[in-house]
Protein backbone atom coordinates (compact mmCIF):
# COMPACT_ATOMS: atom_id res chain seq x y z
CA UNK A 1 0.00 0.00 0.00
CA UNK A 2 0.98 3.52 -0.45
CA UNK A 3 2.30 5.48 2.40
CA UNK A 4 0.21 8.64 2.76
CA UNK A 5 3.28 10.55 4.04
CA UNK A 6 5.40 9.65 1.06
CA UNK A 7 5.43 12.31 -1.60
CA UNK A 8 7.03 12.22 -4.92
CA UNK A 9 10.26 14.06 -5.14
CA UNK A 10 8.95 16.61 -7.54
CA UNK A 11 6.49 17.87 -4.94
CA UNK A 12 8.87 18.08 -1.99
CA UNK A 13 10.20 21.45 -3.02
CA UNK A 14 6.68 22.92 -3.14
CA UNK A 15 5.97 22.17 0.53
CA UNK A 16 6.28 25.01 3.00
CA UNK A 17 9.17 24.64 5.43
CA UNK A 18 8.18 23.92 9.04
CA UNK A 19 8.93 26.73 11.47
CA UNK A 20 11.91 26.03 13.78
CA UNK A 21 11.29 22.36 14.11
CA UNK A 22 14.72 20.72 14.57
CA UNK A 23 13.33 17.26 14.17
CA UNK A 24 12.02 17.99 10.72
CA UNK A 25 14.94 20.10 9.48
CA UNK A 26 16.69 18.42 6.64
CA UNK A 27 20.14 16.96 7.10
CA UNK A 28 21.50 19.11 4.33
CA UNK A 29 20.49 22.27 6.11
CA UNK A 30 22.24 21.08 9.28
CA UNK A 31 25.38 20.13 7.32
CA UNK A 32 25.56 23.50 5.58
CA UNK A 33 25.58 25.43 8.84
CA UNK A 34 29.04 26.88 9.46
CA UNK A 35 30.51 26.78 12.95
CA UNK A 36 30.68 30.12 14.64
CA UNK A 37 34.00 31.05 16.24
CA UNK A 38 33.79 33.76 18.83
CA UNK A 39 36.47 36.31 19.62
CA UNK A 40 36.91 34.68 23.02
CA UNK A 41 37.68 31.33 21.39
CA UNK A 42 40.17 33.02 19.08
CA UNK A 43 41.85 34.74 22.02
CA UNK A 44 42.10 31.47 23.95
CA UNK A 45 43.55 29.70 20.90
CA UNK A 46 46.15 32.46 20.43
CA UNK A 47 47.14 32.32 24.11
CA UNK A 48 47.48 28.52 23.96
CA UNK A 49 49.64 28.80 20.82
CA UNK A 50 51.91 31.35 22.51
CA UNK A 51 52.22 29.19 25.63
CA UNK A 52 53.04 26.12 23.53
CA UNK A 53 55.71 28.09 21.67
CA UNK A 54 57.18 29.33 24.96
CA UNK A 55 57.33 25.75 26.28
CA UNK A 56 59.13 24.57 23.15
CA UNK A 57 61.63 27.44 23.36
CA UNK A 58 62.30 26.75 27.06
CA UNK A 59 62.81 23.05 26.36
CA UNK A 60 65.30 23.78 23.59
CA UNK A 61 67.21 26.19 25.84
CA UNK A 62 67.36 23.64 28.67
CA UNK A 63 68.57 20.97 26.27
CA UNK A 64 71.23 23.29 24.86
CA UNK A 65 72.39 24.20 28.35
CA UNK A 66 72.63 20.53 29.33
CA UNK A 67 74.58 19.71 26.18
CA UNK A 68 76.98 22.61 26.76
CA UNK A 69 77.54 21.53 30.37
CA UNK A 70 78.21 17.95 29.29
CA UNK A 71 80.69 19.13 26.65
CA UNK A 72 82.39 21.39 29.21
CA UNK A 73 82.69 18.49 31.67
CA UNK A 74 84.06 16.25 28.94
CA UNK A 75 86.62 18.79 27.69
CA UNK A 76 87.72 20.02 31.14
CA UNK A 77 90.35 17.29 31.68
CA UNK A 78 91.97 18.09 28.33
CA UNK A 79 92.08 21.81 29.18
CA UNK A 80 93.54 21.02 32.62
CA UNK A 81 96.14 18.77 31.04
CA UNK A 82 97.02 21.38 28.41
CA UNK A 83 97.41 23.97 31.16
CA UNK A 84 99.59 21.76 33.34
CA UNK A 85 101.70 20.23 30.57
CA UNK A 86 101.97 23.20 28.19
CA UNK A 87 105.65 23.79 28.93
CA UNK A 88 106.44 20.08 28.71
CA UNK A 89 104.72 19.94 25.34
CA UNK A 90 106.83 22.83 24.06
CA UNK A 91 109.97 21.09 25.35
CA UNK A 92 108.86 17.89 23.63
CA UNK A 93 108.39 19.67 20.31
CA UNK A 94 111.66 21.59 20.41
CA UNK A 95 114.02 19.12 22.07
CA UNK A 96 116.37 16.90 20.10
CA UNK A 97 116.09 14.27 22.83
CA UNK A 98 113.13 11.85 22.79
CA UNK A 99 112.78 11.99 26.60
CA UNK A 100 110.45 15.04 26.79
CA UNK A 101 108.19 13.61 24.09
CA UNK A 102 108.02 10.23 25.83
CA UNK A 103 107.21 11.96 29.10
CA UNK A 104 104.53 14.15 27.56
CA UNK A 105 102.80 11.39 25.62
CA UNK A 106 103.01 8.92 28.51
CA UNK A 107 101.68 11.37 31.09
CA UNK A 108 98.89 12.46 28.75
CA UNK A 109 97.79 8.90 28.02
CA UNK A 110 97.97 7.90 31.68
CA UNK A 111 96.05 10.98 32.86
CA UNK A 112 93.26 10.63 30.30
CA UNK A 113 92.80 6.97 31.24
CA UNK A 114 92.50 7.76 34.96
CA UNK A 115 90.74 11.11 35.22
CA UNK A 116 87.17 11.21 36.42
CA UNK A 117 84.44 12.69 34.24
CA UNK A 118 82.66 14.99 35.03
CA UNK A 119 85.69 17.04 35.90
CA UNK A 120 85.13 20.17 37.96
CA UNK A 121 86.90 22.56 40.31
CA UNK A 122 86.45 20.43 43.39
CA UNK A 123 88.45 17.62 41.79
CA UNK A 124 91.56 19.72 41.04
CA UNK A 125 93.66 18.36 43.95
CA UNK A 126 92.89 14.81 42.85
CA UNK A 127 93.70 15.72 39.26
CA UNK A 128 97.06 17.16 40.30
CA UNK A 129 97.75 14.03 42.33
CA UNK A 130 96.83 11.86 39.32
CA UNK A 131 99.09 13.96 37.11
CA UNK A 132 101.97 13.52 39.58
CA UNK A 133 101.35 9.78 39.80
CA UNK A 134 101.40 9.54 36.01
CA UNK A 135 104.65 11.53 35.91
CA UNK A 136 106.12 9.16 38.49
CA UNK A 137 105.06 6.17 36.41
CA UNK A 138 106.72 7.67 33.33
CA UNK A 139 109.95 8.29 35.28
CA UNK A 140 109.78 4.62 36.29
CA UNK A 141 109.39 3.59 32.65
CA UNK A 142 112.35 5.75 31.67
CA UNK A 143 114.42 4.13 34.43
CA UNK A 144 113.37 0.62 33.33
CA UNK A 145 114.10 1.29 29.65
CA UNK A 146 117.10 3.62 29.80
CA UNK A 147 118.60 3.43 33.26
CA UNK A 148 119.26 5.96 36.01
CA UNK A 149 120.75 8.63 33.74
CA UNK A 150 117.66 8.79 31.50
CA UNK A 151 115.37 8.80 34.54
CA UNK A 152 117.34 11.69 36.06
CA UNK A 153 117.13 13.57 32.76
CA UNK A 154 113.35 13.01 32.85
CA UNK A 155 113.14 14.41 36.40
CA UNK A 156 115.08 17.50 35.37
CA UNK A 157 112.80 18.02 32.38
CA UNK A 158 109.68 17.69 34.55
CA UNK A 159 111.08 20.20 37.05
CA UNK A 160 112.02 22.56 34.24
CA UNK A 161 108.48 22.27 32.79
CA UNK A 162 106.94 22.88 36.26
CA UNK A 163 104.96 19.63 36.22
CA UNK A 164 103.50 18.87 39.67
CA UNK A 165 105.95 16.38 41.09
CA UNK A 166 105.29 13.75 43.72
CA UNK A 167 107.78 11.58 41.81
CA UNK A 168 110.53 10.38 44.05
CA UNK A 169 114.11 11.57 43.84
CA UNK A 170 115.37 8.03 44.14
CA UNK A 171 115.17 5.46 41.36
CA UNK A 172 112.64 2.67 41.64
CA UNK A 173 113.98 -0.31 43.51
CA UNK A 174 116.24 1.77 45.83
CA UNK A 175 113.63 2.48 48.54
Amino acid sequence: MLDPFALERRFVGDLPAPANDAATASRRARARRKPVVTQFQLAVAAILAIVALAVVIATVRMTDRAVYQAVEAREAPARFLADQLGALRLLAMTSASPVPARLYLGIEECFMARVAVPFDGEHLPLARQTLGTCADMEIGRLYAQGGAAVAEQGRRILEQASVPAPYSASEPGQH
